[in-house]
């Protein structure tokens, strides 16, 4: 964990070359300034986790603003992962979606996690059930 005397911010300013540094510090593929910011633009709710004015990690919540989220993107640099930063984002954009809710409305939050990270989601509240579903994914590639 982190020490004491460090504080992780939470705020919901993530720009676009901040989210391109993020990416490119856990080899994600690399994507134009355009997209990112249509993506950006797009996402129900997004956060960045900063310590002592340095950007550390992101998440966000994307969808149809009624019944269906994705969570995505959830992305720590490699210097402060396994330090409860990751769990923090999770956690806020969870509250994000509570409180997006009305009563006697029901929003589910779907993911796909990287592999070996099911147990981090798990340990954030998510259910597993492989005998009701399984995560597929398919990339649209026309770089060169």
């Amino acid at each position: 964990m982190l020490e004491n005397s460090v504080e992780i911010e939470l705020s919901n300013n993530l720009s676009t070359l901040e989210y391109l540094e993020l990416i490119k510090s856990v080899g994600w593929k690399s994507l134009t300034e355009e997209q990112v910011n249509r993506t950006l633009q797009n996402s129900m709710y997004v956060v960045k986790a900063t310590i002592n004015n340095e950007d550390v990690g992101m998440g966000r919540l994307v969808g149809d603003f009624g019944c269906h989220g994705m969570l995505t993107d959830i992305v720590i640099n490699p210097k402060y992962q396994g330090k409860g930063i990751g769990t923090k984002i999770v956690l806020d954009i969870k509250e994000y979606a509570n409180d997006f809710v009305k009563e006697n409305e029901r929003f589910i939050i779907e993911l796909c996690p990287t592999t070996g990270n099911r147990d981090f989601y798990i340990k954030c509240g998510f259910k597993y059930k492989p005998e009701n579903m399984d995560g597929m994914y398919l990339w649209i590639d026309k770089t060169k």
